[in-house]
C-alpha cells in the first residue's frame, strides 16, 4: 500500500485559488516531507505515521505511465507495515512553490535495503495544514521500474485475471509452489483457453515429480498456444524437456519478444550454468526491480557461484527484508552462511525455514546435517 498510497498531483494551480489564512513556509513544507518520506521504514513502526499524513481529500496517482487514472483515498483499512521493510530512505527536495495555505513540492526519494536501493521514485505533491498538522492532499509518482514495459503479458479475455496471474508468478518465484498450484488451477478454471494459466500446476507438478498430472497440465497449455503469443508459446514450450540447452533455448527465444521479464530472466539465469553469464542475464531485471525477491534470490546464488561472496550476501538480506515471512529467503540465506563456513548462523536460518512452513523438510535436513 505504501507505494500506492504517497501519490499526488499539481496542476492548474495558481496562487489565486488558495486561501492565506494559514500560509505556509518553506522550510516547515521542506521538514514535513523529508521527515515523512525518511520516516518510512522498519515495518509495523512505520505505520501511524505514514496514515497520519494522509489527508482525508487526498488524491494519489501512482506511475501515470501505466495509463491508469489519480485514486480518491479511502482510508487506511489493515495494514501490517510489511510493505516498509526498507532500512533506510533518502529524499532530496527540487522546488518548492508556496501557495498560501497550500505548497506544491517537487523531488526523488530512495529507499535503501542493505545498502542497495529498492526504490527510486520522482514525486510532485500538494501538502497542506489540517486541524493543525501537515497533511498530503494530491501526490503523483514515477518509478524508476516502469521503464520496464516489454513483459510477458498473458493473451487473456478478462483483463482482471491479469493481476492474479502476476500474483501466480510471483508465488511459482519464491518457491511457494502450493500457493501458485491453488492460483493456477483457479486461473484454469476461469478462463478455459489461457495457456499461462497452467504456469503454476506445471511448476507444481514438476518439482513433484508427479509426472501424469504434469504431463496432462502441459498438453492441455500447447492445445492452448493458438492465440498466444511468440513469448507465451516459447516459455510453456521450455517445460517440455530435461534438456537444459533446449529450455535454454525456448527461454532465450522468450526473452526476444519480452526483454523485461523478470520471470523469465530468472528461469534462463536458473537454467545458465555460466555464472557469470547468468548474473548478466539477471542485471537489466535487478535494475528495474531492485526489491523483487526472486531476483535478488538467483543473483544471490549467482554470485556465490562466483566467488562474490560479498554480493551473494547483500542480495539475500534483501530477500530477507523484503519477504520476512517467506521460508525460501530463510534457506537460501542458510545456504550462503554455510558456504561461507558460519555452521552457526546457516543451521539458524535452515531451522527458521522449517518453522515457518513445516513442509520446507529440506531446510530441516539441512539443518540436521550440520
Amino acid at each position: 500500500m505504501k507505494k500506492i498510497v504517497i501519490m499526488c498531483l499539481f496542476a492548474a494551480m495558481t496562487a489565486t485559488g488558495f486561501g492565506q489564512k494559514n500560509a505556509l513556509t518553506e522550510k516547515e513544507v521542506r521538514t514535513f516531507v523529508i521527515n515523512n518520506l525518511k520516516s518510512q521504514v522498519g515495518y509495523e513502526a512505520a505505520v501511524k505515521g505514514y496514515y497520519e499524513a494522509l489527508s482525508k481529500n487526498l488524491v494519489y496517482w501512482f506511475n501515470p505511465v501505466w495509463k491508469n487514472k489519480p485514486v480518491q483515498y479511502k482510508g487506511p483499512g489493515i495494514d501490517n507495515g510489511s510493505n516498509f521493510y526498507e532500512d533506510s530512505v533518502q529524499a532530496i527536495i527540487y522546488d518548492v512553490l508556496l501557495m498560501g495555505d497550500y505548497a506544491n513540492v517537487m523531488g526523488n526519494a530512495k529507499s535503501y535495503v542493505a545498502g542497495a536501493i529498492t526504490t527510486d521514485r520522482n514525486f510532485s505533491c500538494v501538502v497542506t495544514r489540517e486541524d493543525g498538522k501537515m497533511k498530503y492532499i494530491r501526490f503523483i509518482a514515477a518509478d524508476h521500474s516502469v521503464l520496464a514495459s516489454n513483459f510477458l503479458w498473458p493473451t487473456v479475455a478478462i483483463k482482471s485475471h491479469e493481476d492474479a496471474y502476476f500474483d501466480m508468478r510471483e508465488a511459482m518465484m519464491n518457491l511457494e509452489n502450493d500457493k501458485a498450484l491453488k492460483m493456477s488451477d483457479s486461473l484454469v478454471a476461469l478462463d478455459g483457453s489461457w495457456a499461462l494459466a497452467h504456469l503454476g500446476q506445471l511448476q507444481n507438478y514438476y518439482m513433484t515429480d508427479n509426472q501424469e498430472k504434469f504431463n496432462e497440465s502441459y498438453n492441455q497449455a500447447v492445445s492452448k498456444l493458438g492465440n498466444a503469443t511468440l513469448a507465451e508459446k516459447h516459455v510453456i514450450l521450455s517445460y517440455n524437456t530435461h534438456d537444459v540447452e533446449v529450455t535454454k533455448y525456448h527461454l532465450e527465444q522468450a526473452l526476444i519478444y519480452a526483454a523485461d521479464d523478470r520471470f523469465i530472466r530468472v528461469y534462463l539465469a536458473y537454467a545458465e550454468q555460466d555464472a557469470k553469464k547468468a548474473i548478466q542475464i539477471l542485471l537489466p531485471s535487478w535494475d528495474r526491480f531492485p526489491e523483487n525477491g526472486s531476483v535478488n534470490n538467483m543473483l544471490g546464488y549467482k554470485y556465490m557461484a562466483d566467488g562474490q561472496m560479498d554480493k551473494a550476501k547483500m542480495h539475500f538480506e534483501i530477500y530477507l527484508r523484503v519477504y520476512p515471512e517467506n521460508p525460501n529467503a530463510y534457506d537460501s540465506m542458510g545456504d550462503y552462511y554455510a558456504g561461507a563456513g558460519d555452521k552457526v548462523n546457516a543451521k539458524a536460518m535452515y531451522m527458521k525455514a522449517y518453522t515457518l512452513n513445516n513442509s520446507w523438510l529440506t531446510s530441516k535436513n539441512k539443518a540436521e546435517k550440520l
